[in-house]
């Protein structure tokens, strides 16, 4: 048992008896006595996973108003094997070179042939791929030393998977026989449609650097979601669930009305903001990323969109700008507000632009039932909003993790 401030970790060492709604792990990596940090619940069946992340959104948010009803939370058409992105780190085995998760509450490499939550062609790529570079003497980063070379591997790919984006994070620049893996791997999988060799120089948890090198191919792959097409760059922001993604889309569409100007917040690509677009008048996207404000721009000219615009910057520094000076960033008064932060939250500055701006309609999507519960209660107590509606999806599977989208207006 490990303990951290005022609370402790315990580890389970033997599962004697399992209770209801339990099931025998499809993986060997669950635990005991490895515990891999990427399934939490994959000992409970999809039906029971399902029940307890609507009674988590209930805990959470019935605080606020025992009186508000939330719905069943919707399932995922594809519990295994649905993530489109992963990132995994590398780490020096008994002989060879290996890539897993890490375990639970801790940076030690849990290793495995195959993963249930991404597609088999990540892990097939990345055992070759590992297998190449331990032939080229490659050496694993370690953390505590600030030394080898190759320290993530990762992936992001198309929904029907034949884009597949390989990104190999390096300590530095070097990066032997690079032209050779190159050649090999994609000789081998003819659906590998771009390398990059993303370097990051900095020590800590920060996973991607400010530096990159296109071995081959783009650093992005295009996507289809709802007759619309996306050009995603592999630091862009694109949710995992693709399947969930578009209902969410649908959902989202039939809260809109033809005359709203609406104000897409923590925007990424734009794909919600660019998905409203025939069904509005105008979206002002704000995204802080700049790959992810180009790829917005660039989608836009794809599908012959013209009444989208992207700003780069915070949300926290762009909301103020946009809301006080109306005239200068767009003609029309935004009714609507889309926020869609991470699972952090949204700040309190932002929350009280919103509150002060009086804007009549809130759309909330949000990754964290915890974070969302301490912004709507901004919110509420603000006495302006009420709450509408509010309804779980399934975004990830296998694990406790929860998408919530929660709509509001002035009462």
């Amino acid at each position: 048992m490990t303990q951290k401030k005022a609370i402790a970790f315990a580890k389970v060492q033997k599962y004697i008896t399992r209770g209801p709604g339990t099931i025998e792990p499809p993986c060997p990596s669950f635990g005991p006595p490895l515990f891999c940090g990427g399934c939490d619940w994959l000992d409970l069946s999809y039906e029971t996973q399902l029940k307890y992340k609507t009674e988590l959104v209930k805990e959470q948010i019935q605080s606020l108003n025992s009186r508000i009803d939330i719905p069943d939370t919707i399932a995922s058409p594809i519990t295994q094997h649905y993530r489109n992105k992963a990132f995994m780190p590398v780490g020096k085995g008994e002989k060879s070179l290996e890539y897993g998760i890490y375990e639970r509450w801790s940076h030690k490499i849990v290793p495995h042939k195959s993963c249930i939550l991404h597609p088999p062609e990540f892990d097939l790529i990345a055992h070759r791929c590992l297998e190449l570079m331990d032939n080229a003497k490659v050496q694993p980063y370690d953390e505590t030393t600030h030394t080898g070379t190759l320290r993530h591997i990762g992936f992001r790919c198309s929904q029907d998977r034949k884009q597949i984006l390989l990104i190999l994070v390096t300590r530095s620049a070097k990066l032997p026989f690079s032209n050779l893996l190159v050649k090999k791997l994609c000789s081998e999988f003819p659906q590998i449609s771009g390398i990059v060799q993303n370097i990051n120089r900095e020590k800590g948890n920060v996973i991607l650097g400010d530096e990159e090198k296109i071995l081959y191919g783009n650093p992005w792959i295009m996507e289809k979601i709802n007759n619309l097409k996306f050009r995603i760059h592999y630091k862009s922001f694109w949710q995992v669930n693709s399947d969930m993604l578009q209902m969410i889309i649908k959902h989202i569409k039939d809260k809109v009305q033809p005359e709203d100007t609406v104000l897409d917040t923590f925007s990424g690509i734009g794909v919600l903001g660019l998905s409203l677009a025939q069904k509005v008048k105008e979206v002002v996207c704000i995204e802080e990323l700049a790959d992810a404000v180009e790829d917005g721009k660039f989608n836009c000219q794809l599908n012959h969109i013209s009444n989208v615009v992207f700003h780069c910057g915070k949300t926290e520094d762009k909301l103020p700008e946009i809301l006080n000076h109306t005239d200068k960033y767009t003609p029309n008064i935004p009714e609507l507000i889309i926020l869609d932060p991470p699972r952090t939250g949204v700040s309190k500055s932002v929350l009280e632009e919103i509150i002060n701006a009086k804007l009549s309609h809130i759309l909330y999507l949000s990754c964290s039932p915890v974070t969302l519960r301490r912004d709507l209660n901004i919110l509420l107590e603000s006495g302006l909003y009420e709450i509408i509606s509010i309804q779980p999806f399934d975004m990830f599977p296998q694990t406790w993790h929860i998408e919530t989208l929660v709509e509001l207006k002035v009462k």
